[in-house]
């Protein structure tokens, strides 16, 4: 039961990642808390006066306070959550979102204070911002990672139409290690990945349906001369992989992600590399 709920919340999970997505975030939730405020003026930020009317000091205060709140989401985004939260699992999700909320409610409580002259400086109020700014965060945070999570859905989708359709060979390819003494046969249709371990490889591949890993003390370079296959490519400093056994292809501004259904994580394409594997792709393009 307890591995089961580790393992869940340890689940990878899409979230606001670039540069180009944070600020999509933070401009949408800024704006959307500053026309929520003044479209439905909640809390008794209009003293509960059912025919208060918008005037230019409270037109201009709500903007302050959207201001703020874009302020704060800058901060937390690029700096503190950069810092604190660098994993994408569920679990971690939860705890940034909850440690945003409350950044940006202190942030907000002091900003509020500092224009009324701290005249409601008490932990209740404290504690009502953070309720507050959670309940007003709740949709627009909701709606914007739906808007990425679809996003790369569809950039996922345009990338994978471009995958090789091709037929796995049942060529055998023998690696071995630069002294000669150890070595390991197998085919390119068992083929998963090549990845440099220090001074050894570890070759990843399947074996009766179960993935296997065997270390040779051999060198990429080496590696590479051996596959010696259109299909089997170098796409990282540390990693060469075979392309037929890629299923889900993402792009993430100028970074590519290939995604094994074997493997719990994804590959990186490292800049160096993107062009040739996009030049395989686009070849095979059907």
């Amino acid at each position: 039961m307890f591995k089961e709920i580790k393992t869940f919340f340890n689940k990878p999970i899409e979230t606001v990642s670039s540069s180009k997505d944070k600020w999509i975030f933070i401009v949408f939730v800024s704006l959307f808390v500053t026309l929520f405020l003044l479209v439905f003026q909640p809390f008794g930020i209009n003293n509960f006066d059912p025919t208060h009317s918008i005037s230019q000091a409270f037109l201009f205060s709500v903007i302050g306070f959207g201001a703020v709140i874009g302020l704060a989401l800058g901060v937390f985004e690029f700096i503190i959550g950069f810092i604190l939260f660098k994993k994408q699992t569920l679990l971690v999700f939860f705890l940034r979102t909850l440690a945003e909320l409350v950044f940006v409610a202190t942030v907000i409580f002091l900003y509020y204070n500092v224009l009324g002259n701290f005249h409601d400086w008490h932990f209740k109020s404290y504690i009502d911002f953070i309720f507050n700014v959670s309940i007003m965060s709740v949709i627009p945070i909701y709606i914007i990672l739906l808007y990425i999570k679809n996003r790369k859905t569809k950039q996922a989708y345009q990338l994978l139409e471009l995958k090789p359709k091709l037929e796995l060979a049942n060529k055998y390819v023998s690696l071995q290690s630069s002294n000669g003494k150890d070595s390991i046969s197998l085919t390119l249709n068992d083929l998963l990945f090549v990845e440099a371990e220090d001074n050894y490889i570890s070759v990843s591949y399947i074996e009766r349906d179960q993935l296997k890993k065997q270390l040779l003390r051999a060198t990429m370079k080496e590696v590479e001369m051996n596959l010696n296959s259109e299909f089997v490519l170098r796409c990282h400093r540390s990693f060469i992989v075979n392309m037929n056994k890629v299923d889900k292809v993402i792009k993430e501004g100028h970074q590519i992600k290939l995604f094994i259904p074997e493997l719990s994580f994804p590959i990186i394409v490292s800049r160096s590399y993107v062009t040739k594997i996009k030049a395989l792709l686009d070849t095979h393009h059907k």
